[in-house]
């Protein structure tokens, strides 16, 4: 260390004797000021107005009359699934079958038996053989009747059959040859000629028991009233219509014979109209944890404005406080 501090002495030295410098730093240049873009706002001026407090949303025609179809106490694998959702049924179609092995061919055979006795007892009677014969032959024929009877019941409870006129508005995903537990509903057939309408959207909780509503349906408006809202739905029904609210058309006779269960429509509901109040667009409008306020231009300079909001439509929000007739309203900015 000593030696080489020694031996740079003298080189500093010659470098400053000949004039040796060190380089010199570059004065730095001041920043540009950045100018502020202007922005141009749009604005309208709040005035009053008309607002109408109106329910829109639509719904879903539905029947008031459902059959759950299942196949009863028995359980089984799935044979046969004649049916899909929105088909057209007639009272007596077999809809879906479960799987009996034999059970028919054992009823056919039955059903033969007894038409030999049958047939042997009416011999009995027009030869006039004796009351013990024929007695005998009546209880044969009676006992082989009970005996098809119970192969028929047996058949029916592993059989679906459409109770009415129908329309199937729920299937179920059992595939052929899975099991079948019991009780287990497979499928669903509406009456359509028993029409009502149900809501199940997110203005339920507005929507009160007895409210006149007006139901688009095609070109025409059909009055209908609610009938039935989650509050006041049958016990055993409860599940079904947990979330919904049901309309029922005042004049069924009415409504056109084209409407499709399932299909959507288009309701209203008013509630109420106020006028000469402050009115400003919906768009204007923002929220943040609750609270809705919107940004005014109050002497060329933007300021945040807190709200309480009254009626709210599709496009509009009355005012309750918070704004004052002829103040700007920032819409939008003019880019």
């Amino acid at each position: 260390m000593r030696i080489v501090s020694k031996l740079m002495i003298p080189a500093v030295v010659l470098c400053l004797l000949s004039g040796c410098m060190l380089p010199r730093e570059e004065e730095l240049l001041p920043p540009d000021l950045l100018q502020p873009e202007e922005v141009n706002f749009l604005t309208v001026e709040v005035g009053r107005g008309t607002i109408q407090d109106i329910i829109e949303d639509s719904l879903i025609a539905g029947s008031s009359v459902h059959y759950e179809m299942t196949f009863y106490n028995r359980s089984g694998y799935l044979a046969e699934l004649d049916a899909r959702p929105g088909q057209e049924v007639k009272a007596g179609d077999i809809l879906a079958k479960l799987d009996t092995g034999s059970l028919e061919m054992d009823i056919q055979y039955r059903s033969i038996e007894v038409e030999k006795l049958r047939l042997t007892l009416e011999e009995l009677v027009r030869t006039g053989s004796p009351r013990f014969s024929r007695r005998m032959a009546e209880l044969d024929l009676k006992m082989a009747e009970l005996m098809l009877q119970q192969l028929e019941d047996e058949l029916a409870k592993s059989t679906i059959i459409a109770p009415v006129d129908g329309e199937v508005v729920f299937l179920s995903a059992y595939k052929i040859g899975e099991f079948v537990p019991g009780r287990s509903v497979v499928l669903t057939v509406a009456d359509p000629s028993q029409v009502q309408f149900e809501y199940s959207g997110f203005l339920t909780n507005r929507i009160k028991h007895g409210m006149e509503a007006e139901i688009m349906i095609d070109s025409g408006s059909y009055a209908a009233k609610v009938s039935m809202i989650p509050a006041n739905a049958p016990l055993e029904e409860r599940d079904r219509y947990a979330n919904t609210v049901v309309f029922t058309a005042n004049d069924p006779e009415s409504l056109p014979d084209n409407i499709k269960l399932g299909t959507r429509y288009r309701f209203s509901i008013f509630i109420e109209e106020k006028k000469d109040v402050i009115v400003i667009p919906r768009s204007a409008v923002s929220s943040f944890m609750g609270q809705d306020y919107v940004q005014i231009l109050d002497n060329g300079m933007r300021t945040e404005r807190d709200l309480d909001i009254g009626i709210t439509s599709g496009t509009q929000m009355e005012v309750l406080s918070g704004l004052e007739e002829g103040e700007l309203l920032i819409v939008g900015i003019n880019k």
